[in-house]
């Protein structure tokens, strides 16, 4: 099951890096591409935000934070209980995958490099 390491080390396997821009937060990591955007957040969300979602848990729990396009977001959420709509980021653009949840490491894995590609420089038109 990949855990906050696994996926920064997968992240930086993408050409990407993790960081910690958030003053007096040394747990929150975003990951960033070359370019500078982010495509993931790693942080706690409060046990508040897992109610609010229908989700039974005790205590905050680590999500990870992609870009996803918005027609996939409710398949997911259908699919998978670990797939929520996004804690503290636009919700018609991200998704919060709660961490060592039903969603299984190669589909983890499939979402973290599509929200690599969405962040991707596109050409002008």
């Amino acid at each position: 099951m990949y855990g906050r390491n696994d996926i920064i080390s997968y992240a930086e396997k993408l050409q990407g890096k993790a960081d910690y821009p958030f003053e007096g937060d040394f747990h929150s990591a975003v990951l960033r591409r070359t370019n500078g955007k982010w495509f993931g957040v790693l942080l706690r969300a409060p046990e508040k935000y897992f109610v609010q979602c229908g989700v039974v848990s005790n205590g905050d729990k680590e999500v990870l934070n992609l870009k996803c396009p918005p027609d996939l977001q409710p398949f997911l959420r259908a699919r998978y209980k670990g797939v929520l709509p996004a804690y503290h980021m636009n919700k018609n653009h991200w998704i919060s995958v709660l961490l060592g949840s039903d969603v299984p490491d190669e589909e983890l894995l499939k979402l973290i490099d599509l929200s690599y590609e969405l962040t991707e420089n596109r050409r002008r038109k």
